[in-house]
């Protein structure tokens, strides 16, 4: 399923997010930009796109940044036999700095991997 709605770019990482209070696993984060995120969880489970969700986010090591906690809304969710995908929109939230940060190392990370290839 290809949703790409988004009006900033998306960067991928090899990233955790746990989804606090309503999940005990934490599930991947596919990709990322200012405004939205898509994670993929292993496991199904019950997710209202009315309410809003407190999201930690675990980055890989090579950013250099540590986990930090943002608000999200699911705008969608999508499942097939194995996983779940949630398709998140980021609130204004005490974490928004940590993550605009993020998305600026990503997309750094990604300018030098265009480069070398």
């Amino acid at each position: 399923m290809s949703m790409n709605n988004r009006q900033t770019p998306r960067f991928s990482d090899f990233a955790r997010a746990k989804m606090n209070g309503s999940c005990q696993l934490p599930g991947y984060l596919e990709d990322v930009s200012k405004s939205g995120c898509k994670v993929r969880f292993s496991h199904t489970f019950e997710v209202d796109t009315d309410r809003e969700y407190s999201l930690t986010i675990l980055p890989a090591l090579r950013s250099g940044i540590r986990e930090f906690e943002i608000t999200v809304r699911p705008e969608w969710v999508s499942s097939d036999e194995d996983s779940m995908y949630i398709g998140f929109c980021i609130l204004r939230s005490p974490g928004i700095c940590d993550l605009y940060k993020y998305v600026q190392i990503l997309e750094h990370l990604n300018i030098e991997e265009l480069q070398e290839a």
